[in-house]
């Protein structure tokens, strides 16, 4: 018995509610004189009608949930449990008749012709349906010693043709009272034979209009010219009924989505007589079906990883856009097709069969991943079973495995680096904190190994206090900073680095930190300091002594050349040349060491007296050395040339001082030509910050290479006083106060070509 059958049988005893159509057929089970029983696979009672116990003497009650043996002989019980085993061994759906005696509650042997048909629901046998029939024309009774009565009854097979001949009538008037199924007969032909008014009511067709036709009437010209309707008939005739659903031909031209059964009618002795074809239009099913497919696959469309589900055969039930675009397929070339068939490569990976056959067999959730050569990438695939069959989830992780695959390569490249890493400590971590490398020579100078950190997590290789230390570090490497922190671990100091680890998109996937022993290094440098802290106030005593002494210099050599000259104003008839001489020499004297001490004077006191650095026009610096040496110019007839100078960040006092002797120099040690001085200006950048790049050119006498040096050392002279007067202090001043500017200073010269002298001084912030 085919599925549409068995819905039908169930539904004559109550499984399923179908309105109006149920209570029909209800009535008609119970108006006919026809025993109908059901059986399970043990042969046991499941439901009768009312003829069964007006037969059998038993009620209802008494009958269900017994074994068929209480009204069957043990011979006859014998062959319906074999009919019973037959019908389940060959999943057949077939009518088999058979001649039995059936015994009654008050001993009345009643001879009757079983017709047994199997019930199948989704390919399980469920037990069958029998309909018995009272074929007697006489009764036996039964006495006590086993031995039959007979009594005559010479009008029951009046009564049984006419019983059959009513229950037949009954029948076609439910049948033409249902209006919500088009029921009718063909006969062996096709060709339509009997006509219900819900044939009419579906199909549109008058009876007188029908009646004769052939039944493919109803099917559209497609199914016509593929012998669609032909092909019904045949499989009903091999398969007992056939089952079909699509469009059909209503007689205004119009389509609508039929269910249809057709079954073959047999009569007693097995001569095809035709068949019994019912229709239900389910065009508002489908419409609904086809809604809800549309909006299902809309749903399916719009989820990213690519989703396809298969039945439990593995042939395609769905396929959404991702993964027509993976699989290389539109959904209609797939619908249908087995998942072997479309890409069979698949059934000889043993991971993939082993997953989908686990999935649907056990009704477990299986996974797998792996490369596929037919498709050109990898693939990680999730499948979920129902009772339906199985849902496939699956992406595109080729991206994936190449970052995997290079951070394994990384890896093995940091690990090269790191084991060899000298007093540090390289480590490698994840998104989680878990550390996947770490080496370095550092590890012998703590407590910790490298197998102690590897594999493990942060939280769990580290002390508190380190934890403290290194965790925001590490976080905001992973959010793609780069940040360091110098901490105490095991008794020594550390510097740790971290930084981001990224793919070629620029994605963070990874974690590295560096850490350095800087302990001794951190020792040298607080020496250091300690060291500069002692030199500056040996330095600051320096110039304390040196102001003190040129100061308390001062009186003495204030007194000596005022006798001097007072000497020289009083007695000075009374030298001869040789007194005179002396005493010139004496007054020489102590001018020049006048002019020795304000000028130390004046080198102690660049850092102690000098002003705060502020924007400087150094333009208007250069003008008022020109203005203070223009007596010096006009002598000499100097040019002196200079681009427009910037604004920088000075003591003004002190940069005059430069440019007067830079430019008093050049004018000094020009030789015997014109002199000529050009000043120019040149931005640069340093690593801090802008500066700017200060010039002064001449085209004098020029300076010998191995002399370069001395030029800015106190009172260093390289010449004499009688060729070129002045103190040797002036250069040694120049550098003091560039050096206080954070700059530095120096010569480029050849000798007979000119001297460079150049310097830096720190630009103004935004110009």
């Amino acid at each position: 018995m085919d599925r549409r059958q068995d819905r039908a049988t169930q539904s004559l005893w109550g499984d399923v509610d179908d309105g109006d159509l149920l209570t029909r057929f209800r009535a008609l089970v119970t108006a006919i004189d026809d025993g109908i029983c059901q059986l399970d696979t043990e042969g046991r009672f499941v439901a009768v009608n009312d003829s069964i116990v007006e037969l059998t003497g038993y009620t209802d009650a008494e009958l269900r949930g017994e074994h068929v043996s209480v009204i069957l002989n043990e011979t006859d019980t014998e062959t319906i449990e074999r009919k019973i085993a037959g019908q389940a061994a060959a999943g057949t759906d077939s009518v088999t008749p058979l001649e039995l005696d059936v015994q009654t509650a008050t001993g009345t042997v009643i001879p009757c012709e079983f017709r047994l048909a199997g019930m199948d629901e989704d390919g399980s046998f469920h037990g069958i349906i029998g309909v018995i029939r009272n074929r007697s024309e006489t009764t036996q009774q039964v006495n006590s010693s086993g031995s039959a009565v007979t009594s005559d009854d010479t009008t029951g097979q009046e009564r049984s043709e006419g019983d059959i001949e009513e229950n037949e009538e009954a029948f076609q008037s439910l049948v033409d009272a249902v209006e919500e199924y088009a029921i009718f007969r063909l006969d062996e032909n096709g060709y339509v034979t009997t006509w219900n008014r819900g044939a009419k009511q579906i199909k549109g067709y008058d009876r007188a209009e029908i009646i004769g036709k052939h039944f493919s009437t109803f099917y559209t010209a497609e199914d016509r010219e593929t012998n669609v309707p032909e092909r019904n008939l045949e499989a009903a005739i091999e398969n007992g009924s056939v089952e079909d659903e699509g469009w059909r031909i209503r007689k205004d031209g119009t389509r609508f989505w039929a269910n249809v059964t057709i079954t073959p009618d047999w009569d007693e002795d097995g001569t095809h007589q035709g068949y019994l074809k019912v229709t239900r239009d389910m065009t508002d099913r489908r419409k609904r079906e086809m809604e809800l497919k549309s909006e299902l696959q809309r749903i399916f469309d719009r989820i990213s990883d690519a989703l396809y589900a298969v039945d439990e055969e593995f042939r395609f039930t769905l396929v959404n856009e991702r993964a027509e675009e993976l699989l290389g397929y539109p959904e209609a070339d797939l619908l249908g097709e087995k998942l072997w068939d479309v890409f069979p490569s698949s059934a000889e990976i043993d991971e993939v069969w082993d997953a989908f056959h686990t999935a649907r067999d056990e009704q477990v959730a299986t996974s797998y991943e792996l490369y596929y050569d037919h498709l050109g990438f990898w693939v990680e695939a999730n499948l979920y079973p129902s009772e339906t069959g199985i849902s496939v989830y699956f992406r595109d992780v080729t991206e994936r495995k190449r970052r995997e695959q290079a951070l394994e390569e990384s890896e093995q490249r940091y690990r090269t680096i790191a084991e060899y890493f000298p007093d540090g400590i390289i480590t490698l971590y994840d998104h989680n904190l878990d550390y996947t490398l770490a080496a370095g020579q550092g590890f012998e100078k703590v407590d910790e190994e490298p197998s102690d950190v590897e594999g493990a997590n942060f939280y769990d290789a580290w002390s508190a206090e380190t934890r403290d230390n290194l965790e925001p570090i590490l976080r905001a490497a992973l959010n793609g900073e780069r940040r360091s922190v110098e901490l105490w671990h095991d008794g020594r100091e550390w510097v740790v680095y971290a930084v981001p680890v990224t793919d070629n998109e620029g994605n963070v996937f990874a974690g590295v930190t560096m850490a350095h022993d800087i302990t001794e290094r951190k020792e040298n440098q607080r020496k250091l300091e300690e060291t500069i802290t002692q030199l500056e106030e040996s330095n600051k005593r320096l110039e304390q002594f040196a102001y003190a002494a040129s100061h308390d210099l001062q009186e003495p050599l204030r007194m000596v050349s005022s006798y001097l000259q007072l000497i020289e104003h009083r007695y000075g008839d009374a030298f001869d040349e040789d007194g005179e001489e002396f005493l010139e020499f004496a007054i020489d004297g102590a001018d020049r060491m006048r002019k020795m001490i304000e000028a130390l004077l004046t080198y102690s006191r660049i850092e102690t007296r000098g002003e705060p650095l502020k924007p400087v026009a150094l333009d208007d610096i250069l003008a008022d050395v020109r203005q203070d040496l223009r007596v010096q110019i006009e002598e000499t007839n100097a040019e002196i040339t200079a681009v427009d100078l910037p604004r920088v960040e000075g003591d003004a006092d002190q940069l005059r001082q430069v440019f007067q002797n830079l430019l008093g120099n050049a004018i000094e040690y020009s030789g015997a030509d014109r002199p000529r001085v050009h000043i120019d200006a040149d931005r640069r950048a340093s690593d801090r910050r802008q500066k700017w790049v200060i010039s002064v050119r001449d085209e004098g006498i020029g300076i010998e290479a191995d002399e370069q040096d001395r030029v800015f050392e106190v009172f260093e002279r390289l010449h004499t006083r009688e060729d070129h007067p002045g103190t040797g202090i002036g250069l040694a001043l120049c550098r003091r106060i560039i050096e206080r500017h954070g700059g530095e200073i120096w010569v480029d010269s050849k000798p007979g070509a000119g001297s460079t002298f150049s310097f830096t001084l720190p630009a103004v912030e935004g110009s």
